[in-house]
């Protein structure tokens, strides 16, 4: 269990911030004494998260709309992260995009959307970050992978599945480049878990039915994969980087 002092001084950046697993990590590393930027498109989402974080008397967090397929725009909310924090300790890419669209009907723009969202982001706001953590010469970094990036999707199309295939490849090659300086990076790979995203795609019979394959036979709480990232930013897992690391209920072995 974390205490205020896990993160206490810590300040770093939540993509996906709204919603779902990045929703519960954001309030998760909060309550654990972190300093945050909220990244999100959805901005009034955003703004209720950064809302209910300062009556709970934490740090105030940074409320920064975004696009994390932008370059302008990921530029723009590190630029901000850390003329407001003075440090970026972290960085946690759990923005994403999920389509069920079968393989010989997806349209190159969908293809694309897919891939901008889920792969192009996690690269552009690794790249955003890393000058500044090197010159601190320390960081961690945990990319929202998928169990789908180390099987395939039940959820998702081949677009997400490779997509997700390649954050686990990308971390695993930063990793190794960036471990001299004191970064350490890794990916995280949940299984089904009960998001908005992944409710909003699936009809509840096929999310029983999905469920009642796997070992634990349920889904996981968003809070649940929270506690994982957290432990994978937290100095408790000071010797781990360029692991793909699964939270998925025994889903992988089946």
């Amino acid at each position: 269990m974390f205490s205020a002092k896990n993160f206490k001084g810590k300040f770093g950046i939540v993509t996906g911030a709204a919603s779902g697993i990045g929703r519960a990590t954001a309030i998760h590393l909060a309550q654990a004494g972190a300093g945050l930027s909220l990244v999100d498109l959805a901005g009034e989402q955003l703004s209720v998260l950064a809302s209910e974080i300062e009556k709970a008397n934490l740090l105030s967090p940074l409320a920064l709309t975004a696009n994390v397929s932008s370059e302008v725009d990921v530029e723009e909310f590190a630029k901000a992260t850390l003329a407001a924090f003075g440090r970026i300790d972290f960085l946690v890419t759990s923005a994403g995009v999920l389509r069920r669209t079968a393989f010989q009907e997806i349209l190159p723009d969908e293809w694309d959307l897919v891939l901008a969202v889920n792969l192009r982001g996690t690269y552009l706001c690794c790249k955003a970050v890393v000058p500044t953590m090197i010159k601190q010469g320390a960081g961690a970094i945990v990319n929202v992978a998928s169990l789908a990036g180390r099987s395939v999707s039940v959820l998702g199309g081949a677009h997400y599945t490779a997509s997700k295939h390649g954050v686990i490849g990308l971390s695993r090659h930063i990793a190794r480049e960036l471990g001299p300086y004191g970064i350490r990076v890794n990916a995280f790979c949940p299984g089904g878990t009960l998001t908005p995203m992944v409710q909003e795609a699936t009809p509840p019979e096929e999310m029983e039915a999905t469920a009642a394959k796997w070992p634990l036979r349920r889904w996981a709480a968003p809070e649940e994969q929270a506690r994982v990232i957290a432990f994978l930013l937290s100095d408790e897992s000071s010797f781990i980087t360029g692991a793909a690391i699964d939270s998925n209920g025994g889903a992988l072995m089946v």
